[in-house]
């Protein structure tokens, strides 16, 4: 025990400066290996240690490598978000190597936007980075003016009166049904209409109603009401009478899958999580995931087999996503997923088929299985060919395609230039799409979501074609957070601005540089000047022309083109420091 403590002592005493001022876990190697991964220089009571060119061997020189965050965080990093914390959680195994790319790619966290964002935060500035956390994931709790207390536990038939839900209904079916299907609109109205009539008393289905008048009110009002949060309230509170007693209801569980797609439009990620998870045990604890015939009894609920199947599919597109996002694990069943759930009857009246045709493809992105950049190439052409017709519908296409964007960058794979202008093509019509959604009171999670996670993918391609889309991605999310001032929105906006604000110091800071090094040389080449250099020096470079005059492979070339090309247009557009 004396030797443990004491070894222990050594290694604390061990730790580097910056570990300590940063209250980071240091092994006392140098440079160390948290200082290594997150791009830190590296001190010891002020003597500085640079990084290697290679990680040491493992073994006694190298040290015991803790595993870290393929973004440059470390297992466990905690999320803060405005309305609570959640985390992003890897394993817990500790590597004694450097981990490969490979293997990075199959962290948890290698689908998460968050830790894209502080990869490319900390490339951009170590010191000013933002922190790990997922930006504009949805517009945020809409918190009301007043402080006044909340009654919870009111029934349906306190908070709403029958054509008021009727109302609420609509909108619900034209606005959100066309893309998440998995209710019978006949049932509905039928029993919409029994729960007002003299006698009637609440039962596990006051649950959906309240989950559906939510929605409604939600993509009809931009500000809270206070009967939204009652509604939210009361379906919470019927929810949980639920005692376990017995197999799940259908109106359990469709009371949770419409109380998971509202609080992915508004709550906090980790508890969206945890209420996604309890969505996709309740489902299995109720056999709606077996298909009838599969050497199993089927579920004993009374359900359409396309509406199950969509009800599922939206489940687990839901808890999926929620998980991808956070670096944490889904909750997987044993069965396959329902690519198909819409049958030739309803095709032309709603899209869900759109959205549910992406699971396959979302669920073999999952991170533990093997993928080469071959394969992530195919699946993204894949994907930028299938035919999306509606907004919600688009901006979901576009989330898998910035997923694997994210996971081609980690890699450092680039696409090719054909590839790269279909991209842009595909963010030009989520912008659009995010747009339409604003104008339409409709705030879908990706509305802000993916604008968000287009600029840093657009920063992150470093060409003229993508900077030239960037001030309409700008706009964009600047709009939505503009139509929902939230504490949520007012934060990706202004986080945003700092991505770009430090994308054109370090390309200014990079263009100085350079400059200052054409000086020397123009000086070292016999030619004298004693005016300031520009960004772009003057085109008769005499070491230039000396340089390809000496290299035959440089004869021919077209230098005073070379020079022209797109600088001069990319230095007048990269002014974002001020609000756009």
């Amino acid at each position: 025990m004396a030797s443990s403590v004491g070894n222990r002592r050594m290694r604390i005493a061990r730790a580097c400066d910056t570990c300590r001022q940063r209250k980071r876990k240091c092994r006392g190697n140098f440079p160390c290996d948290t200082c290594t991964e997150w791009g830190y220089d590296c001190y010891v009571n002020g003597d500085h240690y640079p990084a290697p060119t290679t990680l040491p061997p493992s073994g006694a020189q190298a040290g015991a490598a803790a595993s870290t965050v393929s973004a440059g965080g470390p297992i466990g990093t905690t999320l803060n978000t405005p309305e609570g914390t959640s985390s992003i959680a890897t394993p817990p195994e500790v590597s004694r190597t450097a981990p490969s790319a490979h293997t990075a790619v199959r962290s948890l966290t290698a689908n998460s936007g968050a830790a894209f964002v502080r990869r490319m935060g900390l490339k951009l500035d170590p010191a000013n980075a933002p922190r790990l956390n997922l930006f504009g994931w949805n517009i945020g709790a809409r918190d009301l003016a007043s402080a006044a207390p909340i009654p919870s536990g009111l029934p349906i038939g306190a908070i709403l009166s029958r054509e008021d839900m009727r109302k609420l209904a609509d909108v619900y079916m034209r606005k959100v049904h066309t893309c998440y299907g998995f209710i019978n609109q006949v049932d509905l109205s039928q029993r919409l209409e029994a729960r007002w009539e003299p006698g009637s008393s609440g039962s596990m289905f006051d649950s959906v109603l309240a989950g559906i008048a939510a929605l409604g009110l939600l993509f009809s009002e931009r500000t809270v009401k206070v009967t939204e949060i009652l509604l939210i309230e009361s379906a919470k509170s019927t929810l949980e009478s639920y005692d376990g007693s017995s197999a799940p209801p259908l109106d359990l569980i469709t009371g949770w899958l419409l109380r998971v797609i509202y609080m992915r439009m508004t709550a906090p990620p980790y508890a969206t999580w945890l209420a996604s998870c309890k969505l996709i045990h309740l489902i299995e604890a109720a056999g709606l995931h077996r298909e009838a015939g599969d050497g199993m009894e089927g579920s004993s609920l009374k359900l359409e087999p396309v509406l199950r199947r969509r009800l599922l599919g939206v489940a687990q597109h839901q808890n999926m996503w929620t998980s991808y996002d956070l670096g944490l694990s889904p909750v997987r069943l044993k069965t396959d997923i329902p690519s198909q759930a819409l049958d030739a009857n309803v095709a032309q009246r709603d899209f869900t088929e759109e959205l549910l045709g992406l699971l396959p493809v979302s669920v073999n992105l999952d991170p533990e299985q093997d993928h080469d950049d071959h394969d992530l190439q195919t699946t993204l052409v894949q994907i930028l060919d299938r035919e999306h017709t509606q907004p919600p519908s688009i901006m979901a296409q576009t989330n898998v395609v910035l997923c694997i964007l994210r996971r081609l960058h980690l890699l450092n794979i680039n696409t090719s230039p054909t590839l790269t202008t279909r991209i842009l093509q595909q963010f030009k019509r989520a912008l659009e799409s995010a747009r339409t959604m604003v104008e339409d009171c409709s705030p879908w999670q990706h509305m802000p979501n993916v604008p968000f996670n287009i600029i840093t993918i657009l920063l992150e391609l470093d060409t003229y074609a993508a900077l030239e889309q960037l001030p309409d991605a700008m706009e964009t999310l600047k709009l939505v957070a503009s139509a929902y001032n939230t504490p949520t929105m007012r934060e990706a906006y202004a986080t945003a601005r700092l991505l770009v604000y430090l994308y054109q110091q370090r390309r200014f800071h990079d263009a100085q540089v350079l400059g200052n090094l054409l000086s020397r040389l123009e000086t070292d080449s016999g030619r004298t000047s004693t005016e300031p250099q520009d960004v772009h020096p003057n085109l008769e470079v005499p070491f230039l022309e000396e340089l390809i005059s000496d290299i035959p492979t440089l004869q021919g070339f077209d230098f005073e083109q070379f020079l022209n090309a797109d600088m001069a247009g990319l230095a007048q557009g990269m002014d974002f420091s001020t609000d756009l």
